[in-house]
């Protein structure tokens, strides 16, 4: 009988600290930008930026705050489940999956969530619009309605690939 184990991978507090700082400076950029410029282009590009810029510097605030406070890693994996406390709660039950693979977009890499037929028939039908217009891109983009994104982590995308087919073959 193997020992269970659990891990928890969390965000690298400097790195999202320097995201946070990146995004809030680009907001101030956006903002100069909007209330500096004569022309109606330039004030509705820098507000789109001031927006933008502003939600994701707060966000990456936000996360990096509420996994030291309340101690909850970004992902948990467990031998029965991979647990994501991101932007949204997702648990992904190892039973249910056929496997997990390497994706690369541009430069991102993520791990890409491989459902049995059944399951992933399921999951669609379960979501809301937002998310089953989600799962479809994401199906097109990387031929999985789900994936994992180790950005920000400690952990690269090929050793969290790794370790979760480790864990279904233990299955």
């Amino acid at each position: 009988m193997t020992k269970k184990t659990t891990i928890r991978i969390y965000h690298s507090t400097w790195r999202m600290l320097l995201f946070a700082i990146v995004s809030l400076v680009m907001a101030v950029g956006s903002y100069l930008m909007a209330i500096h410029s004569p022309k109606g282009f330039h004030i509705v590009v820098g507000w789109i930026g001031v927006v933008f810029f502003g939600v994701c510097g707060i966000y990456m605030l936000y996360g990096m705050l509420k996994e030291r406070l309340t101690g909850k890693p970004f992902l948990t994996i467990t031998d029965e489940a991979v647990i994501m406390d991101g932007m949204k709660h997702a648990v992904i039950h190892l039973a249910d999956v056929e496997s997990f693979n390497m994706v690369k977009m541009g430069k991102q890499e993520f791990v890409a969530v491989h459902y049995k037929p059944g399951v992933e028939l399921k999951k669609m039908n379960e979501a809301n619009a937002l998310d089953r217009s989600i799962r479809k891109l994401n199906r097109q983009l990387v031929n999985a309605q789900e994936n994992i994104s180790t950005t920000g982590t400690g952990m690269k995308a090929q050793e969290l690939c790794d370790l979760l087919n480790e864990r279904l073959r233990r299955k």
